[in-house]
């Protein structure tokens, strides 16, 4: 879990770990940024004294090599000079074959993009938009690498500090940015954490050979701060401390694994010594009610069920009266599968609500579902109030952004993570656990 965020967050600090590399580094970041070596010798030779400084060298060459020099050789020039070159926009003149090639292939990418806004008035295509298309797409070095000043680079090499700069981690937190956005991480998230992270390095001062190591840290540490969540609790203690019988359901969208995570969450309590009875009020899935029946008998728990097509708050109201007559301390009451989009299912779920009266509503969704599941925990928060939610299909996640954005965007705290099909896989939420793990 968690794969493509550790890849992300690692080519980070590898970018910013070169910055430590001092004067070699930055001489070669500025030989890349030269032009291309036919270009400086066409300019070398353009600039060049004329040939009289050179008189024995000229003399030198008629004695020594006189077949070579062929009187063909100067009409060919004036014929290549005389062929007219249509050249295109933006194109260098024909003494630069190997930068006009270079820049006829930027030109056609430009282009392409342009394209795409053929469609639009060319007054409406904004400066900044060409000159950001331009950057991308004749960007040839795609790693995250800081760009060192000459400035900087002497300093580091009398000091046994580096003193990390804006202007030097400003286009990698840019692109750390977007690569959160990558992993799955919802927007408001990703834009604290660079945030943070900018307030945290732009200034820091670090021992040499030590940057890698007080990145990680304070990267952990931002994402701890933004996976925590004020209303965290623990399920156990809070049920035991309820009046009896605590009520909780379990709401989210079709295929998430409500009815599973419902079990997983029967068997934590009753590893804890609390009594347990199922309320089968999905009458709207086939075989849901039949699901919870099978689940109900591998617990050794009760089921209250109706038919198909009942009124699934009846069935939550009966359950209730079940467990208050058997003093049952806990139910647990199943829903229909529903978008938080669809206004009457919404209503329908209010009314199970305001009968049931649950002491806690969790929301149940698929970390696989991206930012998704964070408008779908939203819409149903609006509708019902959720006090927290329970993150299915971790073990499938290659992103893992969906599980440290949850508690920021919705302010509803991440209680439990589902990492398998067996009732005991349901891993409790630990924000430190899982910053360490992500940056391990």
């Amino acid at each position: 879990m968690f794969g493509l965020l550790k890849n992300k967050l690692t080519s980070f600090i590898k970018g910013l770990t070169s910055r430590e590399e001092g004067k070699t580094q930055a001489q070669a970041l500025q030989e890349k940024e030269k032009p291309p070596e036919p270009v400086q010798e066409s300019k070398i030779a353009e600039a060049a004294p004329p040939e009289p400084f050179k008189p024995s060298e000229e003399k030198i060459e008629e004695k020594a090599v006189p077949a070579e020099r062929k009187p063909e050789a100067k009409p060919a020039e004036k014929k290549a000079q005389d062929v007219p070159v249509q050249k295109k926009p933006g194109e260098m003149p024909p003494g630069f074959p190997a930068q006009q090639s270079a820049q006829s292939q930027k030109k056609s990418i430009l282009e392409s993009v342009a394209g795409i806004f053929s469609h639009k008035k060319q007054a409406e295509i904004q400066a900044a938009d060409i000159s950001r298309l331009e950057r991308k797409a004749t960007d040839e070095r795609k790693e995250m690498a800081p760009k060192i000043g000459i400035g900087t680079t002497l300093k580091s090499i009398f000091s046994s500090e580096i003193t990390i700069g804006e202007s030097e981690v400003s286009d990698l937190l840019e692109e750390l940015e977007l690569s959160l956005l990558e992993s799955d991480v919802a927007y408001d998230v990703a834009l604290e954490v660079v945030q943070q992270l900018r307030k945290e390095l732009v200034g820091l001062k670090v021992p040499k050979g030590e940057v890698e190591k007080r990145t990680r840290g304070k990267i952990a540490s931002i994402l701890e701060s933004v996976m925590y969540s004020e209303r965290k609790f623990s399920l156990v203690e809070r049920v035991k401390g309820m009046q009896k019988p605590a009520k909780i359901l379990f709401v989210g969208p079709n295929g998430a694994g409500k009815t599973t995570t419902m079990a997983k969450v029967a068997r934590l309590l009753l590893d804890n010594g609390l009594t347990v009875v199922f309320s089968a009020s999905d009458t709207f899935r086939a075989a849901a009610i039949e699901q919870t029946e099978v689940h109900a008998a591998r617990l050794g728990v009760k089921a209250i069920k109706s038919k198909y097509g009942a009124d699934p708050a009846s069935v939550a109201f009966d359950a209730i009266n079940y467990a208050t007559s058997h003093s049952i301390d806990v139910v647990l009451i199943d829903s229909a599968g529903r978008q938080d989009t669809n206004a009457n299912l919404l209503l329908e779920l209010k009314k199970i609500v305001r009968i049931s009266k649950p002491d806690l509503k969790i929301y149940i969704g698929e970390s696989i579902g991206g930012n998704a599941v964070i408008e779908q925990i939203k819409g149903f928060n609006e509708a019902i109030g959720i006090d927290g939610a329970i993150l299915t299909k971790i073990d499938c996640d290659a992103k893992g952004g969906t599980a440290i954005s949850v508690a920021k965007a919705t302010g509803a705290p991440v209680l439990f993570l589902g990492v398998g099909q067996d009732y005991a896989d349901l891993e409790p939420f630990d924000p430190h656990k899982i910053a360490e793990e992500i940056m391990a």
